[in-house]
Order: C-alpha cells, then sequence, then structure tokens
C-alpha cells in the first residue's frame, strides 16, 4: 500500500501543486534523483547555500584525487554512502543496502588516472560522464549527505506549516563549507516508524540526469570532430546517426572510451560542456511540472 507524505502532513491530499517537496511514497521506491545543476538554478538562499556547500565538497574531493591521498579520500568518502532519508532512487524505504567507503572507493579508483590528464574535472556532474556505471542513484545519495543538514532544516520548516515538530534526535554528519570536511551533529528531526525522513525541494529532481555520456559525446565531441574535418563522406559531413549507428559494434563502452580519448588530447572540451550544460537543459525546461511529478509518483 503507498502512503505518501502527504498522507502524514495533510491528511493524503495530492498534488504537487500543493507542496514545495517531493510528495513521496515513503514505502517504496521513489525514481527521482537530486540533479546539481537544478540546485544551482534555485535562486533562493536555500539553493545557494546547497550549490554552495556542493561545490566545496568536490573541490575537496577532486583535490584528494589529484593528489592521490589515500588518507584524504577515505575520510570523504566515509559519509558519502547510500542514504535513505529522502526515499528517492532504487531499493529505498527499508531496502536500501548501500556502498561501503570500499566500494565508493573501488567505483571512483579510475580518477586516479584520469585526474593526471583531464585536471579541470571539477563538478559534481563530472562523475556521471567520467566514471563508468555511476549515474543517477550514486550522485543522488552523495548529494543528500552533502546536504543532509540542510535537507534536515527544510524539512522541518515543511513540516511546520501542517502543525507537525520534530519528534526526535539523530547524529549524522553533514559537510561543513567553511572547514572542507565532514562535521558531525545532533540535531532535532523527523521520524516515520523510527525511520528518518528528508524532504526535498520539488525543484531539484529529475528522473534523468541531462548530463551524461553519450550527451558529452554528441553535442561536444562530435560536433568538434566535424568542424574539425573529421567523419567526412567527401565533401559532406557524415551526420550523428549514422556515426553512432556505425560503432554500435564497437563495443559496450565505446562512447566512454572516446569521451575519455577526446579529454585526455582536448581538456577545453570538457570546460566547453560545462559552460553549455545550462542551455542544454534550458532547452528541456530546468524544473519538472508539477504534472509530471504527480503521474510519477501518484
Amino acid at each position: 500500500m503507498k502512503k505518501h507524505i502527504s498522507y502524514f502532513l495533510n491528511d493524503g491530499i495530492k498534488g504537487h501543486s500543493n507542496y514545495e517537496f517531493v510528495d513521496v511514497d515513503i514505502y517504496n521506491d521513489n525514481l527521482l534523483f537530486i540533479d546539481p545543476i537544478l540546485i544551482d538554478k534555485l535562486e533562493s538562499n536555500w539553493g545557494k547555500d546547497a550549490s554552495k556547500s556542493i561545490q566545496s565538497f568536490f573541490d575537496s574531493f577532486f583535490d584528494a584525487y589529484i593528489k592521490n591521498d589515500d588518507i584524504r579520500k577515505k575520510n570523504l568518502l566515509s559519509h558519502a554512502r547510500e542514504q535513505n532519508g529522502t526515499r528517492l532512487g532504487y531499493g529505498r524505504g527499508y531496502n536500501g543496502k548501500g556502498n561501503t567507503y570500499k566500494g565508493l572507493l573501488d567505483i571512483f579508483s579510475p580518477l586516479e588516472k584520469l585526474m593526471q590528464k583531464i585536471p579541470n574535472i571539477g563538478k559534481a556532474e563530472d562523475l556521471s560522464i567520467m566514471i563508468p556505471g555511476f549515474a543517477e542513484d550514486g550522485l543522488s545519495d552523495m548529494l543528500t549527505n552533502i546536504l543532509h543538514d540542510k535537507l534536515n532544516t527544510f524539512t522541518l520548516k515543511q513540516i511546520d506549516k501542517y502543525g507537525l515538530h520534530s519528534n526526535g534526535y539523530l547524529d549524522f554528519y553533514g559537510w561543513d563549507s567553511e572547514c572542507h570536511q565532514w562535521k558531525e551533529m545532533k540535531k532535532p528531526a523527523y521520524f516515520i516508524d523510527g525511520k528518518e525522513i528528508l524532504l526535498v525541494p520539488k525543484k531539484v529532481v529529475r528522473k534523468n540526469y541531462l548530463f551524461n555520456t553519450g550527451q558529452y559525446f554528441n553535442r561536444i565531441i562530435l560536433e568538434r570532430m566535424q568542424k574539425d574535418g573529421e567523419y567526412m563522406d567527401g565533401d559532406r559531413p557524415i551526420s550523428k546517426k549514422e556515426i553512432i549507428k556505425s560503432k554500435r559494434f564497437s563495443g559496450d563502452h565505446w562512447q566512454y572510451d572516446e569521451c575519455i580519448s577526446y579529454t585526455e588530447k582536448n581538456n577545453d572540451a570538457l570546460d566547453e560542456y560545462h559552460n553549455k550544460l545550462p542551455m542544454f537543459y534550458s532547452e528541456n525546461g530546468y524544473f519538472m511540472p508539477d504534472e509530471k511529478l504527480d503521474s510519477l509518483l501518484y
């Protein structure tokens, strides 16, 4: 049986037009993910503070990898594991098993060499391009941990609108953007059935990220190569569709391999991607409409 947060807060009144948060089903998977690009677009103080925390963490994260500082890497990843409070992503509610920091170290091991050849890797969204298999679920979990304290504050403000208040205290680690390290905290929190609830602003979630290896290859690398005279049939540029079709038997990870190879030789391609990502998002509409959220969650 589905039970959304609105059941506990507002007599079960559904519809995201009524709420600032994602009205998740607390007992089942809610296949939405926190998107760092959408957080950057928020003009609220919460959004600005969240963006600052995210970039502070990833500045430290990528610095540890470019310096190959194993102690710092372990420290940073020790509190970046799977987070169930939001009920977003796969295997949530009571089913999430999560990664250990050792598992995360293994996932990010390619960065140790990549950072030497692509030193301008530096944003959260770069991980979904540069790390095989690391996409929405993993990055959303990392962002949830980084923003744990801010999401908790948002949650308490939201439930207060419906006459509810903290019903317990929680010990957790949150990211301190001033000290650039994890900080142990004990804060009032909201629990349902003894499990922490973290509400998430509805404007910062998507079903699928718009940044990934395929998009980076299609929208940046292929276009740059075509401008440089590659992929030509005589005087005629070969279409992207034809190029991709011709490469489909080149292996399961051919796009990733080509992206890495090209970017190692042309670091500025990644800078171009960073600059154009807001435009790619504007083409698709930044925030999910309330109606789309309703159709996905109800």
